[in-house]
């Protein structure tokens, strides 16, 4: 019964579509909407009924999920989502049938049936009508929306209690969905994969944005030391890291008797004499000689030095971070950044030990800000100098 209508797009996807004008494209494109719309509600029909009648045996696939995977070389997590969507649609006839008249597209149904669903079983009706009203005149992220505040128009007196009570069962669902998953890969880089409630996503995207927000990097930067070129992923991607960098272990959980700290592992000549030698961390990567130097001077980790025999030298000093008093009384001190012809404001920069904090350096008043940029260039082996102030 499909292929009339294949060949029928496959001929107009061959034609002059050159020759439209803009009436003619939108013509065109709401028609393919509601085509898209037919074809959604059809293949959830034929899910059902495949499930129903058992498809899937005679090919030995395990399921009728993994069956639809292999025949449309799609993946099985796909395969599941299309079967477990299908079959809560069919269960709302109503929704079924605006979707296979085109009266809504597959996007409003999803958010309609998963609304409806949230409602007890006697007010699913109600429901399901007002929300296929509103369709007609929103699209699936304000229907989203106003299915969240459903119980308005179900049962105004108790509205606020009947949402409280879904956002808790909402809230269960996602924190027994929560998932983190690492891999490192062989160009020093690892890549991760999360799923968070998104209570917890709001706080790291409010974090990144604090971070990582183009103003922010624009006022720690300086004049002339922001590259706007630099594309939003890769920005909050550099916010993330520089979140980590900043928690200090001292808001960590205890493991094993000790606090979540990372240790790096380097010889006394690499840390005095700024040799090229990597650190080693105590969970076995290895990171370059300037990174060691510069999360010495910043972050909390500890610097475990050796000397040529292997004997521990020093375990750091156990508070590296200025408090926020001795900050204020600094940037009293410094209304800049100390290096020369350096504009960043001291609020947006951080402290560095003067003298060093490998050569001894203590935390107090003696500490300079420096700017972000010029933070890390402090610690190059190359720069021995020290800041302009």
């Amino acid at each position: 019964m499909t292929h009339a209508a294949r060949a029928a797009l496959g001929a107009a996807a061959g034609g002059e579509v050159w020759r439209f004008g803009a009436a003619e494209s939108l013509t065109v494109l709401r028609e393919l909407a509601e085509l898209e719309a037919v074809a959604a509600a059809l293949r959830a029909r034929v899910l059902v009924h495949a499930e129903g009648i058992g498809a899937h045996q005679e090919s030995g696939a395990e399921s009728v999920a993994v069956w639809h995977a292999r025949a449309t070389l799609t993946t099985v997590a796909q395969g599941r989502a299309a079967l477990r969507e299908a079959v809560a649609l069919e269960a709302r006839s109503d929704v079924a049938a605006a979707l296979a008249a085109a009266a809504i597209n597959p996007a409003q149904a999803k958010v309609i049936v998963d609304a409806v669903a949230e409602v007890p079983e006697e007010d699913r009706e109600q429901a399901s009508t007002y929300l296929l009203e509103k369709a007609e005149t929103h699209h699936a992220k304000d229907l989203r929306v106003l299915g969240r505040r459903i119980w308005e128009v179900l049962d105004p007196v108790a509205a606020d209690a009947r949402e409280s009570a879904a956002l808790e069962r909402q809230e269960a669902r996602a924190a027994a969905r929560v998932r983190f998953s690492m891999v490192e890969h062989d160009d020093g880089t690892m890549e991760g994969w999360f799923r968070v409630p998104v209570l917890h996503g709001a706080m790291l995207r409010k974090m990144l944005v604090a971070i990582g927000a183009p103003k922010a990097k624009r006022a720690a930067a300086g004049a002339g030391s922001y590259d706007p070129t630099i594309k939003t992923p890769t920005r909050w991607g550099q916010a993330f890291c520089d979140l980590l960098e900043r928690i200090q272990d001292s808001d960590l959980p205890v493991r094993a008797g000790c606090g979540a700290t990372v240790v790096v592992t380097m010889t006394i000549e690499n840390l005095t004499q700024q040799l090229e030698q990597a650190g080693l961390l105590d969970t076995g990567e290895r990171i370059s000689a300037i990174a060691a130097r510069r999360l010495a001077a910043r972050a909390g980790i500890i610097p475990a030095v050796l000397d040529g025999t292997g004997m521990v030298l020093d375990w750091g000093r156990t508070r590296r971070f200025h408090t926020k008093a001795q900050r204020l009384a600094i940037a009293t001190m410094h209304r800049r950044c100390v290096h020369h012809g350096c504009d960043v404001s001291a609020s947006h920069c951080e402290i560095d030990h003067d003298p060093p904090w490998d050569a001894g350096g203590g935390t107090d008043l003696t500490g300079k800000p420096l700017c972000p940029q010029h933070h890390r260039a402090r610690h190059r082996p190359s720069n021995t100098d020290p800041p302009d102030g």
